[in-house]
């Protein structure tokens, strides 16, 4: 199941058999389904993500994933007390290959805990050798250490509101939640184009300004940052919630 613009990207690649799951990541999460990671969604953010090598400390000794703790599967979900507080952490769990059949239902049980960013990271560490990933062999963590700290391209809620404030004329807010999400208010002053979309419309937004994306939960901001970062616009993202009670009325807030 593909996002639309995902679907529309596989049939232009040639794909026939392509389905598309219009609720969106957050719903397909809440259903209890697993989302993949690829080789350069966890490559750009080392440092940023807790990454779980689910096949142990002894194997992990011989080579894994830099920043990578060792935790063998039957354990991650003993381990519960170690995962981060903050609940829209990047998680990672990685075996030798893809592995869903094993890694799904402790995926599943981490997502339970309220976590939204759970992955399994497809093709497991032999994908991420043949891709030529960064990796580390000897000494390895078997805890989970996180620091929280703001994502490449993210600004944070208080200055979000700040430019929200004063609304430069330099910066371009853009909402891309779908056309159902915004019909029940949008901040005032920002441009709806749903994330769906926005590839198609990118003409539509200047390249003198500075794009400035939001959505309800964080998620889709991102994905629309990587859109346009990739093609060359100056952007950033609220990772942060957003409740609109009505126009011109709204919060930023964390859970």
């Amino acid at each position: 199941m593909l996002s639309v613009m995902a679907a529309r990207m596989a049939a232009k690649s040639g794909y026939t058999n392509v389905k598309v799951y219009h609720a969106g990541t957050p719903d397909w999460v809440k259903n209890g389904n697993v989302l993949l990671s690829n080789f350069d969604f966890v490559s750009k953010r080392l440092g940023y993500i807790v990454l779980i090598d689910t096949r142990g400390p002894q194997v992990a000794e011989k080579g894994h994933i830099q920043g990578a703790v060792a935790i063998p599967l039957m354990d991650v979900i003993k381990q519960k007390d170690q995962f981060p507080v903050d609940k829209k952490a990047y998680l990672v769990l990685y075996s030798d290959d893809t592995n869903l059949t094993g890694l799904s239902p402790v995926v599943k049980e981490i997502a339970g805990w309220g976590f939204e960013r759970v992955y399994v990271l497809e093709g497991g560490y032999r994908g991420w050798i043949s891709k030529k990933g960064l990796i580390q062999s000897g000494s390895v963590r078997t805890e989970i250490f996180y620091l929280p700290r703001p994502h490449p391209g993210e600004i944070t809620g208080d200055e979000f509101v700040n430019v929200m404030r004063n609304l430069p004329e330099d910066k371009v807010i853009l909402d891309v939640r779908t056309k159902a999400e915004t019909s029940m208010g949008m901040i005032q002053g920002a441009k709806n184009i749903p994330v769906d979309d926005l590839q198609a419309k990118l003409d539509e937004l200047p390249r003198d300004k500075e794009i400035i994306v939001h959505c309800r939960t964080g998620l889709r901001a991102e994905m629309g940052y990587t859109i346009l970062r990739n093609a060359g616009f100056r952007a950033r993202f609220l990772n942060d919630k957003v409740a609109i009670i009505e126009d011109q009325i709204f919060c930023c807030y964390k859970d």
